[in-house]
């Protein structure tokens, strides 16, 4: 079995991260006294501590003594934390130290700290003081760059659409109004399949206006992928009306049953494997992975929370997925004067109303208004850090796809895929 640092779930990491990045973002002080610090792996700490050291001493000018104090403070905070690091981690580290007003009240800051272990490579070391933190280069982290072009191409309708990690567009639809075959016979016949073929050339070549405005724009497109029912990708693509810079992306034509918006998601489904590495594509597997298993009876998928939480306990999750759209808290309660404990769950936005009732209960088990909530957790986190802990692996889906919705809306948004069979 792993280690749970070899099994250290990208996902659950990416989620976390956002989840800090929108508490962060409401973080504000009264003046510049917010100290953001991104560390490239190549930065040895001492330069960074001598760095530190230096802005100690251009904060000495500092003329409001209230101001003053608060830089120090969060400067020296971070001196404290980096005391305690050896060498920076291989995507370097960001972290964040700044006095946050506790009201709108002058006076009532309270210094708060915060270290993240950033998804993606630190390549710039930053020293940044203002009113609030510099949050841009962890949220560009977080940005999904990689993009696909979608270009399904009929004689009557096409559509065009890209992927970008686990989001598919669909942008324009088009319909060309070209006629059907003409049953009339001679030279009116040729005439007519002339226009024909000039309006199907207007139609393509209008789509590819379209296709260039919105590809070019795209800073990092992968690729194009095309296809369509019939002849009409093969004539789309020899017109050459695509700008040469999107026709040297183009990766591969394939053939299809549907034009349109229907033909996207066909063509999604032929390049699968082409795209295996994109995010929308694994999300779709893995949950078609847990249906079959539901499907036919295996034994080896587990749902709820009661079922999945005994079988994490238990060590018998291979692959623990989540609904990125569970908002769930679990909350731990605790009794001070006998001891009692017990866990319960709410929603985020009613945790609360749930706060407040637990205050107004006895204890169960020696009747006393005794009772405490002594951790609040997410209940992703809570299960992710379980599952880390024997090496399972961690995979957080959006609700964008139909699997998606479908595992929060019909699962809970919690199931597992198993390593062995439970018996009860």
């Amino acid at each position: 079995m792993s280690s749970p640092e070899q099994r250290k779930s990208k996902d659950l990491q990416i989620f976390q991260t956002k989840r800090l990045l929108s508490q962060l973002k409401e973080k504000k002080g009264f003046h510049t006294e917010l100290v953001s610090l991104y560390i490239p792996h190549d930065r040895k700490i001492s330069d960074v501590t001598n760095h530190l050291k230096n802005e100690v001493s251009e904060s000495q000018n500092i003329k409001s003594k209230l101001t003053r104090k608060n830089v120090l403070d969060s400067i020296s905070s971070l001196m404290g934390q980096l005391k305690n690091i050896t060498g920076v981690p291989e995507n370097g580290l960001v972290m964040f130290s700044g006095a946050i007003p506790q009201n709108n009240t002058p006076g009532t800051e309270r210094n708060e700290l915060y270290i993240v272990n950033p998804p993606d490579k630190v390549l710039t070391f930053r020293y940044h003081c203002a009113s609030e933190f510099l949050l841009w280069p962890l949220e560009e982290m977080l940005q999904t760059k990689e993009t696909y072009g979608l270009l399904v191409i009929g004689r009557k309708e096409s559509a065009v659409g890209y992927l970008t990690g686990n989001h598919v567009e669909v942008v324009r639809e088009f319909t060309s109004g070209v006629h059907g075959k003409h049953r009339a016979g001679g030279q009116s016949q040729k005439r007519f399949e002339r226009q024909m073929e000039e309006a199907e050339t207007r139609f393509y070549r209008r789509i590819s206006d379209e296709v260039n405005k919105l590809f070019l724009g795209i800073e990092d497109l992968q690729g194009i992928f095309i296809g369509g029912p019939g002849p009409s990708k093969e004539k789309y693509v020899n017109d050459e009306s695509l700008d040469y810079r999107l026709r040297d992306k183009i990766l591969d034509v394939v053939d299809l049953g549907y034009g349109g918006r229907e033909g996207i998601r066909a063509l999604i489904e032929k390049i699968k494997e082409q795209i295996s590495n994109v995010k929308y594509i694994k999300e779709k597997e893995i949950m078609q992975l847990f249906l079959n298993e539901i499907s036919n009876d295996t034994g080896m998928a587990a749902y709820g929370l009661d079922e999945v939480q005994k079988a994490l306990n238990m060590g018998a999750v291979d692959k623990l997925i989540l609904s990125e759209k569970l908002d769930t808290v679990q909350i731990n309660i605790e009794c001070s004067n006998c001891n009692y404990k017990e866990s319960r769950t709410a929603r985020e936005q009613e945790l609360g109303k749930s706060e407040i009732t637990i205050q107004d209960e006895n204890c169960p088990e020696c009747g006393s208004n005794s009772f405490n909530v002594v951790k609040k957790v997410l209940l992703i986190e809570e299960l992710g850090s379980i599952a880390e802990t024997v090496g399972t692996e961690v995979i957080i889906i959006s609700p964008d796809t139909e699997e998606g919705e479908m595992l929060y809306s019909t699962f809970g948004g919690i199931v597992a895929i198993l390593r062995f069979k439970l018996t009860y």
